[in-house]
């Protein structure tokens, strides 16, 4: 899951849309609330009490993608965080020592089928092609799986795709070629949608020699192939520090996009307070990717532009814990009713989920959720081929976690005190939309499924072999 930067644009004006978790999709007025009203906001009930029968035994079934979504004049934000939080579940809570995730299919960045132990190679973060790294020196890596529907739905349109694209040209189609878009909309290609239950898993990973043995008990430990010095491939021991959970569920074909990371990573800015960007301390504890007592503006959010000449490591933090929670115009200090309703719904689902992980052995209770993104009743209107302004933060179909990341796969995407908070696009939906490659209005193919970078990839490489890659 990647993020970029578009364009400001102007502050919508008067008042915004919200969703809250009591009402349906649908949009109602919202005034701001201040600062001491935020913990006065009350959680939705639902997410402040997760069925007990996730946890019955070892292991967690995988959630409804229809009965909460059919009906969109009852789903309310919640069903999409309870969604989120249960699949979560079912791909990680195991009776045996392997994720079930690890069984699904992995890929490379452009679809192609990689082996049944978890192969790393991938080290660049997607969208700003910086490499995060560890305070041993070492890099992030990161891998991507599909269940089945996922993988044989794009493969199936592979060359569906690229026969009406091509449109017997004698070229390549490199993604600087404007293309006419008119064989696919003609043929409905281009308002294709993922089909109800695919979904994709982007997992950040560690070396677990980087960790002390008391932190090895607090992560997932499992084996993954991994290029050595001597360029030859290596089974060794990594930690999962992160995961993306992407996935189509009824009635929104632009996908939920869900976010999970470890507890003990970075510390998160304190947005309850005034804004301090220079000398504010961020935390007094040691985080594995942030140094104890440093200040804000000691934290370059590590280095996106190569790999640190020397292994001394000053460290991140989380610009939003829950993705834009706490603040929809932080320079104003003005919270959203419906940010705060979301951070309310944040907290209590954690709290839910983590109550009943406490009492089990292993390492999920170290794991939290950041947060869903998704769109409120997404009709042609607000989901569409081209459609460049999903992700822009005053959209009022935006709903959930609106400025959501990974600390471990955006960290140098992440929203910054120098961006226009009121604008702009700092999400999934900023790179992951329905305009393919260069995200350009006047070049590429837009269509739905352009949504998934793995099947624009591999489209691309059915043009061009050496064709960049979107990530």
């Amino acid at each position: 899951m990647t993020k970029k930067i578009f364009s400001s644009i102007a502050i919508v004006a008067g008042a915004m849309c919200y969703q809250s978790c009591e009402n349906s999709e649908h949009q109602k007025k919202e005034n701001s609330v201040t600062i001491s009203q935020v913990s006065e906001i009350k959680p939705d009930p639902k997410c402040a009490n997760v069925p007990n029968s996730w946890f019955k035994d070892a292991t967690t079934n995988a959630p409804d993608n229809y009965g909460p979504f059919v009906d969109t004049s009852t789903t309310s934000d919640c069903d999409f965080h309870l969604w989120s939080f249960q699949k979560f579940l079912s791909l990680t809570r195991s009776k045996g020592k392997k994720a079930p995730f690890e069984d699904l299919i992995q890929v490379s960045n452009d679809l192609e089928k990689l082996g049944k132990v978890i192969i790393l190679t991938d080290v660049s973060q997607a969208g700003t092609k910086g490499t995060l790294y560890d305070k041993t020196n070492h890099p992030i890596y990161y891998s991507i799986f599909v269940n089945k529907e996922m993988y044989e739905y794009q493969i199936n349109h592979l060359e569906r795709f690229a026969k009406n694209i091509k449109q017997n040209k004698d070229t390549v189609i490199t993604p600087g070629d404007t293309v006419n878009i008119n064989t696919l909309h003609q043929k409905g290609l281009d308002t294709l949608n993922y089909p109800v239950g695919c979904f994709e898993v982007k997992v950040s990973w560690i070396l677990a020699t980087s960790l002390n043995e008391s932190e090895k008990k607090e992560y997932y430990i499992t084996q993954a192939n991994i290029g050595a010095p001597n360029g030859q491939i290596a089974l060794v021991d990594v930690a999962l520090l992160g995961m993306h959970i992407v996935g189509r569920v009824a009635n929104h074909p632009e996908l939920i996009w869900a976010t999970f990371e470890h507890n003990g990573l970075a510390p998160d800015y304190d947005w309850s307070k005034e804004r301090d960007t220079t000398t504010k301390v961020l935390s007094d504890k040691n985080f594995l990717f942030y140094k104890e007592k440093t200040t804000v503006s000691g934290c370059p959010m590590n280095n996106s532009k190569g790999k640190p000449s020397t292994p001394q490591f000053s460290g991140v933090f989380n610009m939003f814990k829950y993705g834009m929670a706490e603040s929809f115009i932080p320079m104003n200090g003005v919270p959203s009713h419906r940010d705060s309703a979301n951070n309310a719904n944040m907290i209590a689902i954690n709290a839910s989920v983590n109550s009943h992980l406490q009492k089990e052995d292993g390492p999920w209770k170290n794991y939290y959720y950041k947060g869903a993104l998704w769109l409120d009743d997404p009709t042609p209107l607000n989901f569409a081929p081209g459609n460049f302004s999903l992700g822009v933060l005053t959209n009022p179909f935006l709903r959930g976690s609106r400025a959501i990341s990974n600390i471990t796969m955006e960290t140098f995407a992440q929203l910054n005190f120098s961006n226009n908070y009121a604008s702009g696009s700092m999400n999934c939906f900023g790179c992951h939309g329905t305009v393919d490659f260069k995200n350009d209005t006047t070049r590429g193919v837009n269509y739905n499924m352009a949504l998934s970078h793995l099947f624009i990839n591999a489209l691309l490489h059915k043009f061009h072999k050496t064709a960049p890659k979107t990530e």
